[in-house]
């Protein structure tokens, strides 16, 4: 009779079960980073929502109890409407036919000015001497805007 030889260590023989548990496995850290990201993704989502509704009701509170504050910088530069130069010192403000409370600046000998007022859409006033003056709209609507914001308007008087 012919002796078998028994292999000492036989080869290991892997089911498909193993196979499937060695390919999720590699998977793990994937899925880990992927869910993670969402997870930030998420919560950042809903903190800026959040935080943006705060800065509305805030805007919105100040303006019921009458005491806003002035978010909005709108810059530019003030110009001849004919030659194009510059007109400095022009006033810069508010129009008073609009609710209050009310903002003000002088352009520089350069004709520049740079207007602190409320995010709101509402006019501005632009007055120079030997000028007629002149109104432009600025500001956005409550849900377009950040609490802080600017906008760059160039502004030109006809001579009178």
């Amino acid at each position: 009779m012919a002796r078998r030889e028994i292999d000492p260590e036989p080869e290991s023989v892997s089911s498909f079960l193993d196979e499937e548990r060695g390919e999720d496995r590699r998977f793990i850290p994937t899925e880990v980073i992927r869910w993670t990201l969402a997870f930030a993704g998420l919560f950042a989502g809903v903190f800026f929502c959040f935080w943006w509704s705060g800065s509305a009701i805030q805007f919105g509170a100040a303006r019921v109890a009458e005491k806003p504050v002035a978010t909005w910088r709108v810059q530019g530069t003030v110009r001849n409407s004919f030659t194009h130069q510059p007109v400095p010192w022009a006033e810069v403000e508010d129009d008073s036919s609009g609710r209050p409370p009310f903002y003000r600046t002088s352009a520089d000998q350069n004709g520049a000015y740079d207007l602190l007022t409320l995010a709101e859409p509402h006019r501005v006033m632009v007055e120079a001497s030997g000028y007629r003056p002149a109104t432009i709209l600025v500001g956005r609507q409550w849900f377009f805007w950040w609490p802080k914001g600017a906008e760059k308007r160039d502004i030109e008087l006809a001579p009178e």
